[in-house]
């Protein structure tokens, strides 16, 4: 939103600064761009937040899986994951691992431990993607939602700009000009909100997406490993 406001102040042609004209608009023209404005600050702010866990994630996971790979078939892994907080993979590994051992211990079928630990693998992946997509849907609700906002901030503006008209019976352009101009502010302010959102919504989602091939990959070698261990 802030953008689309520094996008009408340097455009040329225009005599009225936007600040006037956003002080000079009614109390609903105020209203709609005050909603616009949070939800905009928001949604950057999400984005940030949500940018700085991926890259985290991101690099955590690197990290583990080269060194979950330089360990021995079979070896206990819970130790390694421990030493990764940050790292998705680490905590779906920890849960196999402690999964593995737990029916291990009750004496259970290969078959049958190899089942069940795939299972708590898949709940400790969707539990990760949960907390990984936290807030992401206010992206996609700012990016559809404040266009509509502030078309109605647009329809509203005219709407007064035509009552002006009726009620100075003049449709000169001097009269004209400044209602339409505060209607405009409106419609570039949920556009300039909407972008934005709409951008890190589709990016993150990309993301999450990797994240969950990645997890299901790393199950597989998971239980691929436990296989290959040497039989006691």
């Amino acid at each position: 939103m802030v953008h689309g406001l520094v996008i009408l102040q340097v455009s040329g042609g225009i005599r009225a600064s936007v600040p006037a004209l956003i002080a000079s608009s009614g109390l609903f023209g105020k209203t709609v761009l005050i909603v616009l404005l949070a939800m905009s600050v928001y949604a950057w702010a999400v984005s940030w937040n949500r940018w700085r866990v991926f890259r985290q994630s991101q690099q955590s996971d690197r990290q583990f899986l080269l060194a979950f790979r330089g360990m021995t078939a079979g070896s206990d892994c819970r130790l390694l994951c421990q030493q990764f907080p940050h790292s998705v993979l680490a905590r779906v590994a920890l849960a196999g691992q402690r999964a593995w051992d737990r029916f291990a211990e009750l004496g259970q079928p290969i078959a049958e431990r190899h089942e069940a630990t795939h299972r708590a693998m898949d709940r400790a992946a969707n539990e990760e993607t949960a907390r990984l997509e936290r807030h992401i849907g206010f992206l996609g609700t700012t990016g559809s939602v404040t266009p509509f906002i502030g078309l109605m901030g647009t329809v509203w503006g005219v709407m007064s700009a035509f009552l002006n008209i009726g009620a100075q019976g003049s449709a000169s352009l001097v009269v004209v000009a400044p209602g339409i101009a505060e209607a405009l502010i409106a419609t570039v302010a949920g556009l300039a909100a909407a972008i934005p959102a709409v951008i890190a919504y589709n990016h993150f989602v990309g993301r999450l997406q990797d994240v969950n091939t990645q997890t299901v990959q790393f199950s597989s070698e998971f239980l691929d490993r436990r296989m290959e261990a040497p039989k006691a």
